[in-house]
């Protein structure tokens, strides 16, 4: 059945966002345990994981309200979003490593 698809699909996704928001919570405390320094170099990270966050949060807020023939396009942005979540983690990630070892 379409609908219960759907809804499994949308708790996979809200799985997905909670850990990601978590993830960057993390960070950001981690950041705060660092000096200036550390704080200049990773901000700008911090600020694109927000941004990226804050876009997936409006995907999601579509994806709620979408009907069933349209869910499945908007679900293609909200995996765009998580996928650019994670690869800005992961750069913010290498420079806070790096800078921890230096």
């Amino acid at each position: 059945n379409e609908s219960s698809k759907m809804n499994e699909m949308k708790a996979q996704l809200e799985k997905e966002l909670d850990k990601w928001q978590t993830k960057i919570d993390e960070a950001r405390v981690q950041l705060n345990l660092g000096g200036k320094e550390a704080e200049d170099k990773i901000q700008p990270y911090l600020d694109q994981l927000d941004n990226e966050m804050f876009k997936a949060k409006e995907k999601w807020a579509e994806l709620e309200d979408a009907s069933e023939n349209s869910w499945e396009d908007i679900k293609v942005g909200l995996d765009s979003s998580v996928d650019s979540i994670k690869e800005a983690f992961s750069n913010a990630k290498k420079h806070f490593s790096s800078d921890k070892t230096s």
